[in-house]
């Protein structure tokens, strides 16, 4: 078969996704190791007999939703190319908001960053490329995803990262450093939604890296009392949300006498995604 009668297959058998030829051409491409940009160049191409039966095999495993990343193994953030797999949530373009965001309010040379809920260490990686010079730390509970966190900083060469296996933030209590910033994206579906979300996330992604509990803010709550101990005074908090949960958790900041310069921005979609502030000078838990 042609390369260009095997993407049509391709597209009919993904209809019912949303953007079936995109996802066809990136399953092509991923298997016959090209660029995107130069699939037609190969259109007249005729695949092996491995290669088509190689295809089918992927397309088969996207129509029944397994998600695009766990098949190619791979997924783009911020122009990086990340290793993804079930043991980790996959990365959402929202996310790339909450690091432009977060990177945009840090000092011009951050030393400690804090990844809260790293995951597959994606972001942790992210902030490590922009900052050279500073130490991140990427926490979180899940060793697996950790794993995937660790491959990704080998992928990447990335030496100024160190990966914790941690409930929140429990490690650092009694640490002495204070953290130039502190990023979060921490699971926030409220555990009886779950259920209702697209089967690439809900079968996809791990529970653990969704369940929000029942309003979907418990680990955010939890976060939100032991940050500011660990904070620089100006120490910049950034968190990602549900567009309704924002205003609730940019309220309560503004309310905080331990928090200033509260805002929240929006994904490219326009919804409410993430809420940044800054420690307030005049606090009960202030370091310099």
């Amino acid at each position: 078969m042609r390369v260009q009668d095997a993407s049509r297959w391709a597209m009919n058998e993904l209809v019912e996704l949303e953007s079936p030829r995109l996802e066809a051409d990136i399953l092509l491409c991923h298997l016959m190791k090209w660029e995107r940009h130069s699939l037609y160049l190969h259109y007249s191409t005729e695949m092996s007999s491995t290669d088509m039966e190689n295809f089918r095999k992927m397309i088969n495993r996207r129509k029944n939703r397994e998600p695009l990343q766990h098949i190619t193994g791979v997924t783009e953030f911020l122009g990086r190319e990340f290793i993804a797999g079930p043991d980790a949530l996959v990365p959402r373009p929202e996310t790339e908001t909450l690091a432009e965001l977060f990177i945009s309010r840090l000092p011009e040379k951050p030393r400690l960053l804090l990844d809260a809920g790293t995951g597959s260490g994606i972001l942790a990686a992210s902030l490590a490329l922009e900052y050279p010079s500073a130490l991140v730390i990427g926490s979180d509970i899940s060793r697996a995803a950790l794993i995937i966190a660790a491959q990704n900083m080998i992928r990447h060469g990335i030496k100024n990262v160190q990966l914790v296996e941690a409930d929140l933030l429990k490690p650092f209590r009694t640490g002495a450093a204070r953290f130039d910033g502190v990023i979060a994206n921490l699971p926030y579906i409220p555990s009886l939604e779950i259920d209702t979300l697209e089967p690439e996330v809900r079968f996809g992604d791990p529970r653990i890296a969704l369940d929000g509990g029942s309003n979907g803010l418990d680990l955010v709550r939890i976060l939100l009392e032991e940050v500011p101990s660990l904070l620089k005074k100006n120490g910049v908090l950034a968190l990602e949300l549900a567009s309704d949960q924002v205003p609730t958790v940019a309220e309560r900041l503004s309310k905080d006498k331990n928090w200033c310069c509260v805002e929240y921005g929006n994904d490219l979609t326009g919804r409410k995604r993430v809420v940044l502030a800054e420690l307030a000078e005049l606090g009960s838990n202030l370091y310099s």
